[in-house]
């Protein structure tokens, strides 16, 4: 089985180099790995919509650098994110990509969880005073004002993994349980986004999954990350 993991240096690199391009540096001090992975994969998503045909804007920089969330804890506010437009006929679409957001449920107004990346409707983060038993707020989105969402894990896929995020998409986007068809503003659709290598039966459940429901899968992305998310090879991913 190929090693899920990558130096952290190469990482790093790779993390920066997208930040240069759009003018920023990291503001993070993170030293995990897990962390840099999820920060690739969250420049791979907004990568993704500026190969579709959007344009890509950083906002919130903090102390003049891009400042990652990678914690379900902290106010959304003191962190930075990357704001999309795509312009159809005299309408402009205008969607946030941001960073360890709670979401709400999609079948229960009082419970949340906290996919790695979310594709959202603008300035829709709402606080709730009375979720902790202390006076610490609680920030989150609501189930109507998100779009896609994608989660991030540095494992080799196995079973359990695929199959668990099968119940976080029957959570918060249950109608992608079913056929479903295109809108006419390219959303990527939720995703799994892993960093190893599938081997034969968690290719054929992959495979499998891909098939039955309206979601995408995506493995090995320490190796092909950059091309899965280059301009030709992005009509391969599921979109909403």
């Amino acid at each position: 089985m190929d090693n899920p993991f990558k130096d952290i240096k190469e990482l790093t690199r790779d993390v920066e180099s997208y930040l240069r391009k759009n003018r920023s540096a990291i503001y993070n001090n993170s030293k995990r790995i897990s962390d840099f992975f999820e920060m690739a994969c969250y420049n791979n998503i907004v990568r993704f919509y500026e190969n579709n045909n959007y344009d890509v804007e950083i906002k919130n920089l903090q102390k003049s650098k891009f400042k990652y969330k990678c914690t379900t804890a902290g106010n959304p506010a003191n962190y930075s994110f990357f704001e999309v437009k795509r312009k159809i006929g005299t309408t402009e679409f205008i969607f946030e990509i941001r960073h360890n957001l709670n979401v709400q449920s999609y079948h229960n107004s009082d419970t949340f969880t906290t996919p790695d990346i979310c594709i959202i409707k603008p300035n829709s983060i709402e606080e709730d005073d009375d979720f902790y038993d202390s006076k610490m707020k609680y920030y989150y989105v609501s189930n109507k004002s998100l779009i896609s969402f994608c989660e991030v894990k540095n494992f080799n896929p196995y079973p359990e993994l695929l199959f668990n995020f099968i119940g976080v998409v029957n959570e918060l986007r249950p109608n992608l349980l079913r056929p479903v068809k295109q809108s006419g503003v390219s959303h990527i659709s939720t995703t799994l986004m892993v960093s190893g290598k599938s081997n034969k039966h968690a290719t054929r459940i992959i495979t499998n999954l891909q098939s039955r429901y309206h979601i995408n899968v995506l493995s090995d992305l320490f190796n092909i990350g950059g091309v899965t998310f280059g301009r030709h090879s992005i009509k391969k991913v599921k979109t909403v």
